[in-house]
């Protein structure tokens, strides 16, 4: 399998456009929601390259930080960290493709069972001198991949008394946990207590809460918390609200900053329009900044005349389309603009500029999305 590398740079100067982790907020937030989720412990979510923070160096310092599980999406993202020499035990969130359980062998990674002919594949190329290990997936609402309740209890008992089939975890996902009027998680928890109550021993790890259960004050967190012998956060390891409604919980710390560069500063007189499809005039004489970061970026097409960036302390709108590589930032009257200059740093959102979650709400989308779209030419730069 081939996984493209992203671009590496040390030299801030030859690219416009960077994102910024910060490690140590990383190493705050997983001891954060260590203590957060005890007694359970905890599988990382690192899929989609940690979402966009670098899974290679998170994972890293995830482990530092006493991390022991970790949880990716495809086969591609675990032979990644395999090859970067991650070795905890890792979960793959996908199924299977047919005839891909060799390669899960080899990379010594886990098999989410989330379907009868899965089961069966499982069964019919189980190795008792190279047992494959698996979690088992139920379906208690979600409607995505998952054994459907009713079948579960027996597809898990065969399972289990398989040799050269090592069952370790039982899991689910919750559809609704980061919505405030959640009541729906109390239906899922139910169907997955149920199933629970058929488990023989040896009994494999639970896990169906994230990061929205581990830091509500709901009732329903609650639950969360105490039916899972590991928890699996993604978004707040990263120091983010899980959902633009939301509020960051105050302990955690971001970890990213996506910043650009000034590239170019132009005087337009009344009456100019500004990028494609001209959708933005000026009303008076304007100073603009051209900015070197677009769509191909990852800064959003939608923030498009809503947007707003970081630029001297202050908070200026983007004016006119989001183009594939740059984007114009209205700085106002040419003697009242800030004293900027090509060259000066830009936040597209972090801190000096507006939070990721203000971005998500401007472009209509979720923070998830936002940081994992970074496009693959933007270096990341760990701190």
């Amino acid at each position: 399998m081939r996984t493209v590398e992203p671009i590496s740079v040390t030299d801030r100067s030859t690219a416009p456009t960077v994102v910024e982790i910060d490690l140590s907020a990383i190493a705050h937030n997983a001891r954060l929601v260590q203590k957060m989720a005890a007694p359970a412990s905890v599988m990382a979510v690192v899929k989609a390259d940690a979402y966009g923070h670098g899974a290679v160096r998170v994972s890293r310092k995830l482990v530092e930080e006493g991390i022991d599980y970790f949880a990716v999406a495809t086969l591609a993202e675990a032979e990644h960290l395999r090859k970067h020499d991650i070795r905890e035990p890792m979960l793959v969130m996908a199924a299977p493709l047919p005839g891909s359980l060799p390669a899960y062998r080899k990379l010594g990674v886990d098999v989410n069972v989330c379907s009868p002919a899965i089961a069966r594949e499982v069964l019919a190329t189980a190795d008792p001198s190279a047992p494959l290990h698996i979690h088992v997936k139920v379906d208690t609402g979600m409607s995505r991949l998952g054994l459907m309740p009713e079948e579960a209890p027996d597809i898990l008992s065969e399972l289990q008394a398989a040799p050269g089939v090592h069952v370790s975890g039982l899991w689910s996902h919750y559809a609704t946990a980061d919505s405030a009027s959640d009541t729906f998680s109390k239906e899922q928890l139910a169907i997955f207590d149920d199933i629970v109550r058929t488990l023989k021993p040896p009994y494999p790890m639970l896990h169906i809460g994230h990061s929205s259960g581990i830091f509500s004050d709901r009732v329903t967190s609650k639950l969360m918390r105490s039916f899972n012998t590991y928890v699996r956060p993604g978004i707040s390891l990263y120091g983010v609200a899980s959902s633009t409604g939301e509020p960051t919980p105050a302990e955690l710390k971001p970890a990213m900053r996506f910043l650009s560069r000034i590239t170019q500063i132009k005087d337009i007189p009344t009456g100019t329009t500004v990028s494609y499809g001209r959708t933005w005039t000026a009303t008076q004489h304007t100073r603009l900044a051209i900015v070197g970061a677009g769509y191909a970026d990852g800064y959003p097409r939608a923030l498009s005349n809503r947007g707003r960036v970081g630029i001297d302390g202050g908070l200026y709108p983007v004016v006119g389309r989001v183009c594939m590589d740059m984007i114009m930032i209205n700085l106002g009257k040419p003697t009242k603009a800030p004293p900027v200059a090509p060259g000066d740093e830009v936040v597209l959102f972090g801190p000096g500029g507006p939070s990721l979650t203000d971005v998500a709400s401007w472009a209509d989308t979720i923070p998830y999305e936002l940081c994992s779209r970074i496009g693959l030419r933007v270096p990341k730069l760990h701190i």
